[in-house]
């Protein structure tokens, strides 16, 4: 199939790419920026920027059977998020949504990432049919408005879709300038290589829902075999686990790797009492496609670990 990904040069990009070229489909992505990946594989990068008109009219020039909507951005803490949250997230879903319509492309399937961070609840039980999104910050407001631009595509002009709620992804960066570096996994190794340390921000006790992205790329290609479901679907582990449990499979990590001890520092000052329960369910997707999500933490630990090693001895 000829795909393109948005943002597919990313981290999850990347992962996503190189996926699906193995897969033998054949991919093009679009983004920003160019970045040093995949530099030995031929494929089709394509560059612009996903909230202008003109750029994307020039890539639907050409004809595609699956978009793969990832490109956003998700830095919170940079001056003027907000805004540009609103102009990427938002507005850029739109304009892809735009130029689909006005070309020869409106059958194609649009997979679209958006983030559980819609919901804005950080515990109980969250299903797709019974907890009603309340976004607490930019990025879950934006990825819900975008949301909402492609329902709206598809009730006007039957636009193909399949949208994915996304939890925390992880897995080691295919480069060392990744962005990303702050993501909970990539920020507690690369601290524990350089600092030999692993210091958490808050008293340890925070759930989080954890996905690999091996799993996460599967779950799209199953997604791309079995054809646009035109709903919205949780794509998570199910399962939740606390932050001083995610640093301990880091210790492990490092002193499996490393043949040496390694000490965790919680923040004393952090009193807060976190929800002693999370289920971000992914019932509804397994129902829809194959999707059975493994725990790779401590596989991709040791995968940064060694990442890290191998350019520090450069």
């Amino acid at each position: 199939m000829k795909i393109l990904i948005t943002g597919g040069l990313g981290n999850l990009g990347s992962w996503l790419t190189e996926y699906l070229i193995r897969q033998n489909h054949e991919v093009s992505t679009f983004s920003n920026n160019d970045r040093e990946v995949f530099k030995e594989q031929s494929f089709e990068r394509i560059f612009g920027n996903i909230a202008d008109e003109h750029d994307l009219k020039n890539v639907f020039r050409k004809k595609w059977d699956v978009v793969i909507h990832l490109a956003s951005i998700n830095e919170g803490n940079v001056p003027g998020y907000s805004k540009k949250a609103l102009e990427i997230n938002t507005w850029g879903t739109r304009n892809l949504l735009q130029q689909i319509t006005n070309s020869d492309n409106r059958s194609a399937h649009l997979i679209y990432f958006s983030t559980f961070h819609i919901y804005g609840a950080d515990e109980g039980i969250i299903t797709e049919s019974d907890s009603f999104p309340k976004p607490r910050n930019d990025y879950g407001s934006t990825h819900l408005f975008a949301e909402y631009y492609i329902q709206q595509f598809h009730f006007t002009h039957s636009i193909p879709y399949t949208s994915l709620r996304l939890t925390n992804s992880y897995g080691c960066p295919k480069e060392i300038n990744n962005s990303k570096w702050y993501l909970v996994l990539n920020d507690l190794v690369k601290n524990a290589f350089e600092k030999k340390a692993i210091v958490l921000s808050s008293n340890g006790l925070p759930l989080r829902d954890f996905i690999w992205m091996g799993d996460v790329v599967v779950a799209v290609d199953n997604c791309i075999a079995k054809g646009p479901a035109n709903d919205n679907f949780n794509l998570s582990s199910g399962k939740s686990i606390k932050m001083i449990d995610v640093a301990k499979i880091v210790r492990k990590a490092y002193e499996d790797h490393f043949e040496t001890t390694i000490e965790i520092r919680t923040n004393k000052e952090d009193k807060k009492r976190y929800p002693d329960s999370l289920t971000v369910a992914p019932d509804k997707l397994k129902k829809w496609i194959s999707f059975s999500p493994t725990e790779k933490l401590y596989d991709e630990a040791i995968k940064i670990f060694d990442f890290l090693k191998t350019y520090s001895d450069k």
